[in-house]
């Protein structure tokens, strides 16, 4: 670049430097972050220990070399023996490249790999050795039957003796399991028990239903259930829907499930008998734990699942037991090919309904989770209500001489749990006990606790309503009713999608109160919830479907069970509610599990792209109507033809009244027997008709969010009818977000250049502009950095003590679901000392306290360290920027220093949240930043010169800069924009190859075509002159100022004078003079037919009997009577 070219672009920016100032562009505020006036979070504190639920324990090294599975069944030894040696290999480099790397283990059936636990630094130097493929990390995760058998239809498949689970292998990975029980074909003792759990080491396999097993968590061969209940429960889930099955057990959990034994214990159920032949395989695998805010296989668990149901292995996995937040569903269910299992209520329990008035009013009543489970009413006309002079609380007992006896007794909430509470009256004779709330919200006592001691009802009211109830002959009626709770979602099961906008979970069955046998009581069951015992359900009903469509393959079977399953699912049960909502898509995935329709269904349906049987279009901003192409493909595996008409059904009214989503696909499809066919199934959303989204940082750490979730999504499911009865589906899914758009057009005015910003997108477009302090490359990584600004600017007191907070966002290429989804880091070395001092990053607030899930914050702390202060992060979901808030003081410094200090920072994104120094690092930049008041660097402008700040669909503005380098950003969804003013007003317009055609009589003038140009930089110069370069012919030619082709001179228009394509070489130059790059402009002339003589026509020739005659005569007709001319 030139000094002359260079000082003028400075005098340029200086001059619309001071156009913003002149115009009132405001300096960065406080409320272009804080959008959504977020509460502050403004603490000091230290990350609990047992908070950190995705913390890397060891490393799986994958070798570039094949596992058992990727080898031919034969020749084991050699395969073993090549395995073995690749590695040693590795081993050995770790020894002599002195890393400081401890080998836990070797894995060899599913994934060739050796699994290492040290620093992060050390462990990346692997990857230069040609041995190793590629490192994965290691998590940690948590623990999470006869009337669910005829719910979930199984009891017709056992009854009809068409599938029991015979010959069918099931690994449990839990906490063990008390193979003495006679639920297993034990000894059904105590005894029998005790003796068993005296010496782990001396187990002789088979026992009774249980074939083998392992310890992970102690390292023996004994898997016995000892402490725990949940691994026998879990066991017996499988057992009580396909009786006959075989079970291998692995203890992988204790107080948690170690990720390195959840590995082995895959391992290990590849070849249960551990001599290198992996045919003996296990057929199901379940696996009731997990972790919250799942995410696809990015971890080492994750690679092992997919890699064992690609050798025909279902692995079956509980979603979790977190509730109703957006995208909490667990992991490792999440994971591509596992099947993730949801939880419904009980089919057959009865739940309590209660209703009331006190005083004369309405009440919400709290019926007790404990006591007797029957229905019952009281009134101020059937019973007497006595509230105690003393002891009010009923912690302790009630005096002698006191008597409750036939007398409802009210009692005040606190100091004591409430079954404590109802035993202490129930003592005194109560025959009803009434707790009032001690806090005014509105709320009632919440009467949660368990005791089989209780013998009286209990229920729970608010504040107001137990001071009516104190005063004097108060008036009530309190009714309990006992209600069927069948068929709807279970409240405590994990909502999807996944993080990553996947269908999860997959299908869903019973999970509450589900009556197993516990370990220690011989042959004694006991309740347990939770979808830890729906997964197993599910396992149980996949090893029928097993056994009767022994010719289907893993994911074959997975796909079967979805297409079956039962969409009559809601949010509560009908018989409570009879105007309850069906439960959503990405609660319930493809329903309830009916494993006898799945078991004679001939077909299995699923998308091509993802091998699931859902059309799973994940989340996606969309600016502009969409198509989103899936491809269907079915599988008949009768032998017959079967033919199928296809109907589409949408999940709520509103989305069909908003008519954002239409769906193109075939009327009907066709089959041929042991055949497969593929058809397309095309989305089509109208982004103008979508509701506005609601959901970021402020409020999808709730539950209340699940009401916006489910409003912003679009399900339902292709339906697949026979002979007019539906015969299977394929549910939907997509999470479509309106986005703003926007283009920006240099303009030559009378006042100089000017860049109009337009708003091309669906929905209102509301900027902030940021200085860009650090910028990189787009590399396709997941979480590509492209740019990352950070400013200091003026809050409340309430926010930061000093006044002053700093902002540091993070822009990648592609939106996020939630800020979980990974890690959002800025190292700061204050001092640039080479040392880095500080990190400011994005946390969670559950890290801290005990709250609801979901809630993302700033974490502001010495690097490194595990303290340090928490503030707000903001984020929209769906957006690809993340920023998080630090106050001044976090970083040591004073209001007196701003402008003083200097520092070099590290941004960085990390593949999970709690990453305090880099691991795994998906990408990073560097740059310096000086600490200082933020000032503006961008605004807009209308045509009268004032500054606006949104604009709507269509609309445009002037944008005006100040020369520093910007990021464009908006919570609308649009894709931040990266400007560099500097460098784009010397960046050369780009002008496009163009093909066109003109008539060889075309008139002189007539525009042929118009040449096109675009920018490669936002703030481009507009194109001030077109240059034709070359030419081979000046029949056409270019105006300079408008672009236009025309016509220069018609005569030497000639097609049969040889002239059939002119080029035209083309340059363009913008106002600043810079020149393109040449473009080739070709102009097709087209030849006119040529027009008939108007003298007389020759005689008609009659045709004669020789054939030749007539053909004669033409040839040899005089050509003066044929004349050629042309149309000018």
């Amino acid at each position: 670049m030139s000094q002359g070219i260079m000082k003028k672009s400075a005098i340029a920016l200086a001059v619309t430097s001071v156009m913003l100032a002149a115009q009132g562009v405001s300096s960065a505020t406080f409320e272009q972050y804080n959008k959504k006036n977020q509460k502050p979070v403004q603490a000091q504190a230290s990350k609990k220990d047992s908070s950190i639920k995705r913390e890397v324990q060891s490393w799986v090294v994958k070798l570039n070399g094949n596992a058992l599975a990727q080898k031919s069944l034969g020749g084991k030894s050699v395969a073993l023996s090549e395995i073995s040696s690749l590695q040693t290999k590795v081993e050995t480099s770790i020894q002599s490249m002195d890393l400081d790397l401890t080998v836990l283990a070797r894995t060899s059936k599913l994934v060739n790999s050796i699994i290492v636990k040290g620093d992060q630094d050390k462990l990346e130097q692997l990857l230069a050795l040609p041995e190793v493929d590629d490192i994965y990390p290691v998590y940690d995760f948590e623990l999470d039957v006869a009337d669910s058998a005829d719910y979930v239809k199984a009891t017709p498949l056992v009854a009809g003796g068409i599938a029991k689970g015979a010959g069918v292998k099931v690994a449990v990975l839990d906490t063990g399991v008390d193979y003495t029980h006679a639920a297993f074909g034990g000894a059904g003792t105590e005894e029998a028990y005790a003796e068993a759990v005296s010496d782990p080491s001396a187990v002789v396999w088979p026992q009774g239903q249980v074939k083998g097993g392992y310890d992970y968590v102690n390292y023996d061969a004994d898997p016995i259930d000892v402490n725990t209940n949940h691994g026998t429960h879990v066991s017996h889930s499988v057992t009580g829907i396909a009786p006959d099955v075989d079970l291998y057990v692995y203890s992988v959990c204790n107080s948690g499930c170690s990720g390195l034994a959840q590995i082995l214990a895959l391992e290990n159920a590849m070849d249960p008998n551990n001599d290198g032949d992996i045919r003996d395989r296990v057929d199901v695998v379940n696996m009731s734990l997990g972790g919250d805010y799942g995410d696809k296989a990015l971890d080492a668990v994750g690679l092992f699942i997919n890699q064992a149901v690609k050798l025909g292995t279902n692995l079956v996995i509980s979603a979790g037991n977190d509730g109703a937040y957006p995208f909490i569903v667990g992991g490792p269910s999440t994971t591509e090919n596992a099947l993730s299992v949801g939880a419904m209520t009980h089919p057959t329990d009865q739940t309590k309904v209660s209703s009331g008035t006190i005083g004369g009013e309405e009440t919400v009543i709290q019926p007790a989770s404990f006591g007797p489970n029957v229905a019952f009413e009281f009134s101020n006309d059937t019973i007497e209500v006595v509230y105690p002079s003393e002891n009010q609380t009923a912690c302790t007992d009630f005096a002698d001489g006191i008597d409750f006896t036939g007398k409802a007794v009210v009692i005040d909430r606190g100091a004591c749990a409430f079954v404590t509470k109802v035993l202490v009256a129930q003592a005194k004779g109560a025959a009803f006990v009434i707790i009032a709330n001690n806090t005014d919200d509105g709320t009632p006592a919440p009467m949660g606790g368990s005791s089989d001691a209780v013998t009286i009802p209990s229920v729970g009211v608010n504040y107001a309503a137990g001071m009516a109830l104190k005063a004097e002959n108060p008036e009530f009626n309190i009714k309990v009713e006992l209600k069927n709770g069948a068929g709807a979602i279970a409240s405590f099961t994990s909502r999807g999608p996944s993080m990553d906008g996947y269908l999860k979970p997959e299908i869903t069955a019973p999970g509450v109160n589900i009556m197993t046998a516990h370990p220690g009581l011989g042959d004694g069951l006991s309740g347990a919830t939770g979808t830890s015992f729906s997964g197993p359900i599910t396992a149980g009903a996949m090893s029928l479907l097993k056994e009767a469509l022994p010719e289907r393959n893993a994911l074959e079977l997975k796909a079967t069970l979805m297409n079956a399953a039962n969409l009559d699912v809601t949010m509560e049960p009908r018989e409570i509610n009879p105007d309850t909502a069906m439960a959503p898509i990405s609660y319930i995935g493809s329903g309830l599990v009916d494993v006898e329709k799945a078991a004679m269904l001939p077909v299995a349906a699923w998308a091509k792209d993802t091998k699931q049987a859902a059309l799973s279009f994940g989340l996606v901003n969309i600016s502009e109507t969409t198509e989103m192409v899936k491809t269907v493909e079915i599988k008949n595996f009768s032998n017959d033809a079967k033919t199928y008409d296809l109907s589409l059904e949408q999940r709520f009214a509103d989305d069909v009244e908003r008519g954002a989503l239409s769906m193109t696909y075939p009327a009907s499809v066709t089959v041929p027997a042991g055949q497969t066919v593929s058809f397309d199934v095309v989305a089509t959303i109208d982004p103008a008709k979508l509701p506005e989204w609601m959901l970021d940082s402020s409020n999808v750490g709730s539950v209340a969010a699940t009401e916006l979730l489910t409003t912003s999504e679009l399900d339902g499911a292709l339906n697949f009818s026979e002979g007019g009865e539906k015969a299977f589906h394929l549910v939907y899914h997509v999470l479509p977000k309106a986005a703003a758009s926007v283009s920006v057009m240099p303009e030559k005015t009378e006042n100089g250049v000017a860049h109009m910003l337009t708003n091309t997108g669906a929905v209102n477009f509301e900027p902030f502009f940021a200085p860009t302090v650090a910028s990189d490359d787009i590399d396709g990584s997941r979480f590509d950095l492209v740019s990352a600004s950070i400013e200091t600017i003026e809050v409340p007191s309430t926010f930061c003590d000093s006044g002053y907070a700093v902002f540091t966002t993070f822009v990648m290429d592609k939106g996020i679901t939630h800020t979980y989804v990974a890690g959002f880091m800025a190292d700061f070395d204050l001092d640039q000392d080479g040392v880095w001092d500080v990190t400011a990053q994005a946390g969670q607030l559950e890290w801290f306290y005990d709250v609801e899930p979901g809630t993302a914050i700033s974490f502001t702390h010495a690097y490194g360290s595990t303290s340090g202060a928490i503030g707000n992060a903001y984020h929209t979901v769906g957006n690809n920027f993340v920023t998080v808030q630090s106050c001044l003081s976090s970083f040591g410094l004073t209001a007196e220093e701003l402008g003083k200090v200097q520092a070099n920072v590290r941004f960085r994104t990390e593949e999970y949240s709690w990453t305090p120094i880099p691991a795994n690092s998906v990408d990073d930049a560097t740059a310096l930043y000086t600490f200082a008041i933020s000032e503006p660097v961008a605004g807009l402008v209308n045509s009268t010169g004032n500054q606006i700040e949104m604009l709507a669909p269509g609309e445009s503005a002037e944008l005006l800069v100040s020369g520093a380098k910007f990021t464009m950003l908006s919570d609308s969804g649009s894709k931040a924009i990266n400007v560099n003013p500097m460098a784009d007003v010397n960046t050369a317009p780009v002008l496009a190859n163009a093909e066109f055609s003109v008539d060889e009589n075309a008139s002189s003038s007539h525009i042929i075509g118009h040449l096109e140009v675009s920018y490669d930089a936002t703030l481009a110069n507009p194109v001030s002159e077109y240059i034709l370069i070359n030419s081979t012919s000046s029949a056409v030619t270019i105006d300079s100022f408008g672009g236009f082709v025309y016509v220069a001179n018609p005569d030497q228009l000639d097609y049969d004078a040889g002239l059939t394509k002119i080029e035209l070489e083309v340059v363009a130059v913008d106002t600043r003079g810079n020149v393109s790059e040449s473009a080739m402009i070709t102009v097709n002339v087209n030849n006119l037919a040529d027009e008939a003589s108007e003298l007389p026509q020759p005689p008609k020739v009659y045709e004669k009997s020789s054939g030749s005659l007539g053909w004669f005569v033409l040839l040899a007709a005089p050509f003066a009577w044929l004349r050629r001319r042309k149309q000018k």
